[in-house]
């Protein structure tokens, strides 16, 4: 009976996703990052600039450093999705996926700066004397729109918990197909590390992740070069493979069923969105609390994320996957496509799994700030213990379900944020352009 019910809902939410992720859905998260990249004269070529920006200090109003602030923001991005996500990006849309990923990635790097930037004017502060920022608070005190402004909120709470759900499915799934680790203990044992981290609040979030962010990306990075390395002759075989499937499709083994270049473009968009969160908006929560001198500073730092968790991270994470990885077959997904790809190198199974370990654990971090300020603008006051707590025992369930149904409904609740977040940025566009024609030549000249 329970597996039937999860099978009925998981086809539900499927059908609901493909309606959700179709044509009008990847227009408007395309459209937009093309206006903000032409409008903003190819803002990403500040890149480098933006890069040096993240380590000044800086005493402006605001609760965290530049640097803190975008260490929240990657630690919210880089999670299990950078390689669990892509894993499951290849083996549902084809190695064509990771080409529309970094092409949806890479005009998104506009999209998150002009978010940031929105966050960063029309912030406000809290009770508690922090700033406090977002989407919700631009729809509701740039443009008025305090109902749209709430369903913003509430689907930013829907994708907070099943984040939780996310990390917490995918880091059981691996422990228990590597080592035989029964899901609650490898559960229990993630709870208690982070409740000990997100029960001290946002500065103690923003110092454990500027210690963690960089160590695990770097080992990262590390572990996927030695694939690479391993398989460096199927490296050109593979570019070739992600660009000819992006626009033919892919086929498969085994006589699945061929993979289309439609559901190499609904991947590869909504896997990346769900990855570096441009269009959804999440990130500039934790661009609202920065310490910042203006608004385009923080904007040029929060699109420098994109380049980090998506162009980099996520494109290493799907090369390893096709080089070494049997997706062809059709009968590998997430965390099982990932572990046969690294299991491909002497101790390549353990690595991944104390990286997926960290990068699991970072997101449950910064995305508990993402909800825990998302119910704080729903129900006014003092809620950051409680909304803790709930994240913690929502963590607990993330162990027993569906990975399939778990991803499907991340899918479903990023889908509705990128609505009204899109709404705002196209009716605040003039203002973005006017603000970045204010401060960006000054910036420019930022020692």
């Amino acid at each position: 009976m329970e597996q039937t019910f999860t099978t009925g809902l998981l086809q539900a939410v499927t059908a609901f996703n493909a309606f959700l992720w179709g044509a009008p859905m990847l227009i408007l998260i395309v459209g937009i990052s093309v206006y903000y990249t032409w409008k903003l004269k190819l803002i990403q070529r500040h890149l480098f600039h933006a890069i040096r920006l993240c380590t000044l200090k800086d005493r402006s109003a605001g609760v965290i450093s530049n640097f803190g602030s975008l260490v929240i923001a990657l630690a919210a991005m880089v999670g299990t999705g950078n390689i669990v996500g892509v894993a499951a990006a290849v083996s549902t849309g084809g190695p064509g996926a990771l080409f529309w990923m970094m092409l949806s990635a890479f005009l998104g790097m506009a999209t998150k700066y002009a978010e940031a930037v929105l966050a960063v004017q029309y912030r406000q502060k809290a009770p508690s004397g922090e700033y406090v920022g977002g989407p919700m608070y631009v729809l509701k005190n740039a443009l008025n729109m305090k109902k749209t402004a709430a369903v913003f909120a509430l689907a930013t709470v829907l994708m907070g918990f099943a984040d939780a759900l996310i990390q917490t499915n995918s880091l059981v799934d691996i422990y228990g197909s590597v080592y035989g680790v029964g899901a609650f203990t490898s559960a229990s044992v993630l709870i208690v590390l982070t409740g000990a981290v997100i029960l001290g609040g946002v500065k103690k979030i923003a110092a454990v992740c500027k210690g963690l962010v960089p160590f695990m990306a770097i080992v990262y990075i590390v572990l996927c070069v030695a694939v690479l390395a391993v398989h460096w002759q199927k490296i050109p075989w593979a570019f070739y493979t992600i660009f000819t499937s992006a626009f033919s499709g892919s086929a498969l083994l085994g006589g699945a069923v061929g993979i289309t270049v439609r559901e190499a473009i609904r991947y590869g968009v909504s896997r990346g969105v769900l990855s570096n969160e441009a269009g959804s908006g999440s990130g500039a929560i934790a661009a609202a609390a920065a310490q910042t001198p203006n608004p385009v500073r923080q904007g040029l730092v929060s699109a420098s994320t994109v380049f980090w968790d998506t162009l980099v991270i996520c494109l290493l994470s799907g090369l390893a996957v096709i080089v070494a990885g049997n997706w062809q077959e059709g009968t590998h997904f997430g965390a099982d496509l990932a572990s046969v790809s690294f299991g491909s190198i002497p101790f390549g199974k353990e690595l991944l799994l104390v990286s997926l370990t960290l990068f699991a654990f970072s997101t449950l971090v910064g995305w508990s700030y993402y909800t825990e300020k998302a119910v704080q603008f729903c129900i006014k006051g003092r809620v950051e213990y409680p909304v803790r707590v709930l994240w913690l025992c929502v963590m607990a369930l993330g162990g027993f379900l569906s990975p399939k149904l778990v991803w499907e409904l991340a899918d479903t609740a990023i889908a509705i944020m990128c609505v009204p977040n899109i709404l705002a940025l196209w009716l605040l566009r003039k203002q973005v352009v006017q603000i970045t024609a204010q401060y960006l030549p000054d910036e420019l000249k930022a020692k």
